[in-house]
């Protein structure tokens, strides 16, 4: 078996508020290799303000979007899937430094998996989209760099599917966010705006259940802080490279996870179903975030 590596977009400049789309390879792909490049605007960029540089980015498939998700969320399903942080180069205060991040687009749990992946395609019927943030208070001059791992000769009978899904809670009662259903989860990834941080325990996303058909399903019910603690399985305390020594750099993140070591013993299946239901108890009238990790028949 062999695997080849394709650019896709080589140095590809961006303007602020751009939205760029470029063709993806038709061979199967296990992920792509996208990469950020920027220059520093004044000082040293935060983690923070260069990853909100990338407002969206989508990847659709017979123009059905497959991947949808903004560089912060991107950065931390890396974190997560991966137990490792993307690397960020060249972490330097000078102004006009040249910096760049590289990110992971996952289209199966384990890299270079022959039977999770997206299958072969005509040309034109996969393609990447990026939109790109107004301001360039903190980061200019960016430019793209994408690259797509083929898999020669490969047939993946399944690939992943990650977007995005965002509501407003009500504060102390059972809020119902609907998922979709037909595919099988392999996970969901869980933004909560309020967690505990300074002198109060009030968490956006308090307590979550999770249910099939009015049925509780693996989260009969679990409290924030053991949800978010849970992730030392996943990457536990690692310190990305910046100035945050001692920071939890997932601080916002939990993860439902059904697949604990990334194979089928515990993923749920919803084909048939007709309701899957993620019951979140808010501690606050904020949004959530949730990004259903699904696994799609190829």
């Amino acid at each position: 078996m062999e695997y080849r590596r394709t650019v896709i977009a080589d140095d590809v400049s961006v303007a602020a508020s751009s939205v760029t789309t470029f063709d993806m390879p038709v061979n199967p792909i296990s992920h792509l290799m996208f990469t950020m490049r920027f220059l520093n605007v004044t000082d040293e960029a935060t983690l923070a303000q260069i990853l909100a540089r990338i407002s969206n980015v989508t990847v659709t498939r017979f123009g059905q979007a497959i991947f949808n998700l903004s560089g912060a969320d991107l950065q931390k399903l890396n974190f997560l899937m991966y137990g490792k942080a993307p690397i960020l180069g060249n972490q330097v205060a000078t102004d006009n430094a040249a910096r760049f991040i590289s990110m992971i687009i996952p289209f199966s749990r384990k890299p270079y998996d022959q039977n999770e992946g997206l299958p072969a395609t005509l040309r034109g019927e996969l393609k990447i989209q990026v939109t790109l943030s107004a301001t360039e208070t903190d980061v200019d001059n960016v430019s793209l760099q994408i690259e797509a791992i083929e898999m020669l000769g490969a047939a993946p009978k399944r690939y992943l599917k990650v977007t995005t899904l965002t509501q407003t809670l009500v504060s102390g009662v059972d809020n119902d966010l609907n998922l979709p259903i037909g595919n099988v989860y392999a996970g969901i990834m869980l933004f909560s705006t309020t967690v505990p941080t300074g002198t109060a325990f009030t968490t956006t996303a308090d307590k979550v259940r999770f249910l099939l058909d009015n049925v509780e399903r693996n989260y009969v019910t679990s409290n924030w802080e053991s949800l978010h603690g849970e992730l030392l399985l996943r990457p536990g305390h690692t310190e990305v490279y910046d100035a945050s020594a001692d920071n939890d750099d997932v601080v916002n993140y939990g993860l439902l996870d059904f697949s604990p070591a990334n194979d089928d013993t515990y993923l749920v299946d919803t084909k048939g179903k007709s309701q899957c239901v993620l019951k979140i108890t808010a501690g606050d009238a904020n949004p959530v975030r949730v990004f259903p990790i699904e696994l799609v028949s190829a």
